[in-house]
């Protein structure tokens, strides 16, 4: 290999060293800020296995297991448990699906939480026995209420409704049972309570079934547009005739009725690249619309009484980022974890590229200083007195000189100085030259 690439690849090799020490110091530095990679399990709060928050949980266990995660479905008794179980960090609960309205209280349990989106819309259902003609939640006052099980979200809505109607109080008489689902269902076809209250969705299969028993009633919310103002998480809905079962004709007439929506909420902390395919689940799953709202109206972030993640708020937007929609999840996720390393390398980087050539020049300006330096010494020595032995020795570092500047590649900018050098060199050379013709017995000596 030539002396003069020697000298280049070296030159390279110094400036690939500047360059990874200042890109490993950057790095070093931005890896403070790198998220950790997405966990590869997540635990949802759903209800009972039997109701529809369970079986919404489980079309998102299946969009997570495309995406190479693992959704479990954790069963509870209902939206209050989920928000103790969201406000514990040892559960291990990271998300839930809640009933609007359920919320906690205490702002410090609410700063912890988070909204990603509200799902569909589940309309509160207050079934009667007697005559048809109760339109308001007050004329249940003195009767027998099946309001929802302990920890319920039904439960907390319910007694929330009942008391702004003025159904409950100490004059009321009103008793208040601890009972949802199938079981108040068959409390109230047996008479053991006068009304029931549930919360959810149309779909529910004993809907229908309540409103063709003879002498059970749906009580239809005369007040629903007043509800809503009232308490800011329902929406007014109507339900219209037949659109629970057109053979049958149920229910027999439009009825009003108020609805909160259902959400989903997760722990403030909650991985980005686990809220970004939660919300694309929701979507997915929710986008049809159903018999109370059109397509495309849900999901979406209203109706929620917690802040909602502004990741979240901006895919149902404007949908998945570029990189989403071009590669699987988790290369997507993998890049939107190092693109803090990406720009900050990237901003590092280009100055470095760009600086290379002046940097090379000043190293070959440099060298040429040394030659310089070196020149002079022997110039010195010139200007007193020598003998021949001193003045050979000088033409032998000349010849060294001229051997190794020669073999250096210098940029065109620089040629005029790398000329100036030679010239002077071969300046120097004379005058050694003519010296050691003066001096006594010595022949003249030209270094080869």
């Amino acid at each position: 290999m030539s002396p003069r690439a020697l000298m280049s690849r070296a030159d390279m090799m110094r400036a690939a060293a500047v360059v990874a020490v200042v890109l490993a110091a950057v790095v070093a530095v931005a890896w403070q800020f790198v998220e950790p990679a997405p966990p590869h399990q997540v635990v949802i709060a759903t209800g009972s296995a039997s109701g529809a928050y369970h079986a919404v949980a489980q079309h998102y266990a299946e969009h997570f297991k495309e995406a190479g995660l693992e959704l479990v479905v954790r069963e509870t008794a209902g939206s209050l448990e989920n928000y103790r179980l969201l406000g514990t960090p040892d559960s291990g609960v990271d998300v839930a699906i809640v009933q609007g309205g359920t919320a906690p209280a205490e702002k410090e349990k609410r700063r912890e939480l988070v909204a990603l989106a509200s799902l569909y819309l589940e309309p509160v259902w207050v079934f009667y026995r007697g005559e048809p003609g109760l339109e308001r939640p007050g004329q249940l006052a003195g009767k027998r209420i099946a309001v929802g099980a302990e920890g319920s979200g039904v439960r907390a809505l319910a007694l929330e409704l009942l008391a702004a109607g003025g159904a409950t109080g100490e004059k009321s008489g009103t008793t208040l049972v601890n009972m949802g689902g199938d079981k108040a269902v068959e409390a109230l076809r047996e008479g053991s309570v006068d009304a029931a209250v549930f919360v959810m969705g149309p779909t529910a299969h004993f809907l229908a079934e309540l409103l063709a028993t003879p002498g059970v009633q749906l009580m239809n919310f005369e007040q629903a547009h007043s509800y809503a103002r009232r308490f800011r998480y329902l929406s007014p809905v109507t339900l219209h005739r037949g659109a629970l079962d057109l053979a049958r004709d149920l229910p027999e007439r439009e009825v009003q009725l108020v609805a909160p929506a259902a959400v989903l909420v997760a722990r403030k902390d909650v991985h980005p690249a686990v809220v970004a395919l939660l919300t694309e689940a929701a979507v997915q799953t929710h986008r049809g619309g159903d018999l109370l709202s059109e397509p495309g109206t849900f999901p979406n972030s209203l109706l929620t009484e917690l802040p909602v993640n502004e990741q979240a708020r901006y895919y149902l937007t404007h949908g998945p980022d570029f990189l989403r929609r071009v590669l699987p999840f988790w290369l997507a996720a993998l890049i939107h974890r190092f693109v803090v390393l990406i720009i900050p390398l990237f901003m590092v980087l280009l100055p470095l590229l760009r600086l290379t050539p002046p940097v090379y020049r000043w190293s070959i300006r440099s060298r040429i200083y040394r030659w310089y330096a070196r020149l002079r010494v022997i110039d010195e020595r010139l200007r007193g007195s020598l003998d021949a032995e001193q003045v050979r020795k000088d033409l032998l570092l000349l010849e060294q000189l001229e051997h190794e500047i020669g073999g250096v590649k210098v940029p065109l900018s620089y040629m005029d100085e790398f000329y100036d050098l030679r010239l002077h060199v071969g300046y120097i050379r004379n005058r050694l030259e003519e010296r050691l013709t003066t001096l006594p017995d010595s022949p003249r000596v030209t270094a080869a």
